[in-house]
């Protein structure tokens, strides 16, 4: 009986290995130069060379230079939600708005002008092609489940749209940490302040933690609130 035939599978492999580390340079150097010029002052020449190939192998891998920025946007959301991802869950809306904002800030830590980047207005992008999902959308989208799931859950007010205030507290976080920053707010203090802040509008009847530690007695849509050890 004759032996069957060997089909060399190296050759492809190798190419398809070949292929991927190429498009992870001209991403990682995609990356850099966005970060570092902004994405309208950053050709796909400039990634072509940056990455080290020739300037053709770019279209191979990208349609053009906002199909990269896209797939860069794409990266750093991942690499952010993987990052709070890995955290354990706490239970009360504040702890794990906390648990995001910390692990958002140890990103930009780790990460320097990458969240910035990603955070670009797509509409800055190209006003003319079809809407494109930034990294604020993505967010936001995964907060708007979340607010879900407590409203469902009962830790959360239910006379809100979850998408509305999901979109509105994504953009209270940017512009406060970009306030914080320019002001030199400490950062326990920030973060301390925004989530307070979020968790006073959408946590029903119950208890809060005041800055000094004093648990607070809240009632949800209430103006006015009374400590546990205000006998009035």
């Amino acid at each position: 009986m004759s032996a069957e035939p060997v089909v060399p599978l190296a050759a492809p492999d190798r190419h398809a290995r070949r292929r991927a580390e190429t498009r992870e340079r001209l991403l990682a150097a995609a990356r850099k130069l966005f970060v570092e010029l902004g994405y309208h002052a950053t050709r796909p020449q400039d990634i072509a060379r940056e990455a080290d190939v020739a300037a053709g192998t770019f279209y191979t891998h990208f349609t053009d230079k906002r199909e990269a920025f896209l797939a860069f946007v794409a990266q750093a959301g991942d690499e952010l939600m993987q990052r709070i991802g890995t955290r354990s869950a706490p239970v009360g809306f504040k702890d794990r708005l906390t648990l995001s904002l910390t692990a958002l800030l140890e990103y930009d830590d780790e990460n320097p002008g990458v969240l910035g980047t990603a955070f670009t207005d797509p509409a800055m992008i190209d006003r003319e092609s079809e809407p494109i999902q930034g990294m604020r959308e993505g967010l936001a989208q995964s907060l708007a489940h979340g607010l879900e799931r407590g409203i469902g859950e009962g830790h959360l007010r239910s006379d809100f749209d979850p998408g509305l205030i999901a979109h509105g507290i994504v953009g209270l976080i940017h512009q406060a940490l970009v306030y914080g920053g320019a002001a030199s707010i400490d950062r326990e203090n920030l973060i301390d302040q925004v989530t307070r802040f979020c968790e006073l509008a959408l946590v029903p009847v119950g208890e809060i933690t005041r800055p000094d530690g004093q648990r607070t007695q809240i009632r949800s849509g209430a103006t006015a609130s009374h400590s546990r050890e205000d006998p009035s």
